[in-house]
């Protein structure tokens, strides 16, 4: 029975994953055959199973708090809000990150969505393609003004198609799926507030508009999946408190340490029970 490790994303409200990913390194919990990661989550994921977990609060905390990365002038100069690029390039300077473990630990899964198709594509991180996969699973869709290029196929962020890639986990034979929400259980997806944003942006590509436009319904129905799984399926969640403080771009440092600590919290009940379950 495979064992898989779902990561969502969440910009900023990857600081809780961050948390809960560090206190898995710390506790050396390494039980999953391979760890599917969306946006934040993957590169939150990537510092878990190269055996760097800390390196994603120091990022998130320290970094992504800079106006390199979140510009809201510069993206009215038509450059982009969240440099993800400069933000996961400068981190592998100041937090190298070891890849050789990409190949020799636990699988690393991103996913990214294809901008012809609409669709989620999920691809295995290894040395070579780290750098680009990491820049289009983040490039948030409007925000991101360049989409990132990977062989002849341009891309954005892997959550506008598969936000939390559980049903993905199932079908490659995962029975029993941890999942980490970046958002308390019982949220819902609003639809889209300006869907004529997203049609005119992107009127060269029908099929990722109607994605996006589809987005909301899709990633209710995952929750819906999650909660009620098939019968020969086990799924555990790992969510944040309903006073989780954090927001898509909140930049408070002290709300990112709060939300940090409770993911902290959230892993070390997780821990607890599981080994009261063994």
């Amino acid at each position: 029975m495979k064992r898989a490790l779902i990561v969502e994303g969440g910009a900023m409200r990857g600081i809780f994953a961050a948390g809960v990913l560090d206190t898995f390194q710390q506790q050396h919990y390494y039980p999953f055959d391979f760890v599917a990661g969306v946006s934040a989550g993957a590169t939150n994921a990537a510092g878990y199973v190269s055996g760097n977990a800390q390196r994603n609060r120091r990022i998130i905390i320290r970094m992504a708090t800079q106006r390199d990365f979140f510009n809201p002038v510069r993206f009215m100069m038509k450059g982009h809000m969240t440099d993800v690029k400069w933000l996961w390039t400068e981190s592998r300077h100041r937090y190298p990150i070891a890849t050789d473990m990409l190949l020799k630990h636990i699988p690393l899964i991103v996913v990214v969505t294809n901008m012809y198709s609409g669709k989620a594509e999920y691809h295995r991180a290894t040395a070579n393609n780290l750098d680009e996969l990491m820049e289009a699973t983040c490039a948030l869709p409007v925000v991101y003004r360049t989409p990132p290029q990977l062989a002849s196929h341009f891309y954005v962020d892997g959550g506008v198609a598969d936000a939390i890639p559980v049903k993905y986990a199932y079908e490659q034979g995962a029975r029993d799926i941890t999942v980490v929400l970046s958002q308390p259980w019982g949220y819902q997806k609003n639809a889209e507030k300006a869907p004529w944003i997203t049609e005119k942006m992107f009127i060269e590509h029908p099929a990722l508009i109607s994605t996006i436009h589809q987005r909301s319904e899709v990633y209710n129905q995952t929750l819906r999946f999650i909660a009620n799984p098939p019968a020969d399926c086990r799924i555990k969640i790992i969510v944040p408190p309903e006073e989780f403080p954090v927001k898509r771009l909140t930049m408070h440092k002290g709300k990112l340490i709060k939300g940090y600590r409770m993911g902290r919290q959230a892993a070390q009940e997780f821990l607890a029970q599981s080994l009261k379950v063994a």
